[in-house]
């Protein structure tokens, strides 16, 4: 079933809403920006990138890494999204020292917009989710060493 989420997610959400105009949603100023100042801020947090990773497909983790690794990926949401904002700051800025060249204000316009899409999408509907799916899987095991601790 969270095959089928995310193909609905990314199909309703996104490519009906982008139908043909696909190559104009791809930016990779704005998905740099995105990305590695998540990334970034992820290793300024202290985040162990390798367990995020590594738990989301592994069977076996125990319930600290499936925490740790939840908490992770939701900081992660917050700061795909908190790039988004820089990136839309940017973005403006970048078209307010061309206003005299209204050519030039496109590709301003398009790092204000896409990094503020690019942080949501990802943040939202990619780590948040897994955030939450890694809660899930810690909660029966939690329960499992209370319960053998009584």
């Amino acid at each position: 079933m969270r095959i089928i989420g995310l193909i609905v997610y990314l199909f309703a959400a996104l490519m009906v809403g982008i139908g043909s105009n696909l190559p104009a949603m791809i930016d990779t100023s704005s998905l740099i920006i995105v990305l590695l100042g998540t990334l970034g801020l992820l290793l300024f947090g202290g985040s162990r990138l390798g367990n995020m990773f590594g738990v989301v497909f592994s069977g076996e983790a125990t319930v600290a890494d499936l925490q740790e690794a939840a908490q992770a990926w939701k900081q992660a949401g917050a700061y795909m999204m908190t790039c988004g904002g820089i990136g839309t700051f940017i973005g403006l800025i970048i078209m307010l020292k061309n206003m005299d060249d209204p050519a030039a204000i496109a590709p301003g316009m398009a790092i204000a917009l896409l990094t503020t899409f690019y942080g949501i999408v990802l943040g939202l509907g990619i780590c948040l989710p897994l955030s939450a799916r890694l809660e899930d899987r810690a909660r029966p095991q939690e329960e499992e060493t209370r319960t053998s601790n009584i």
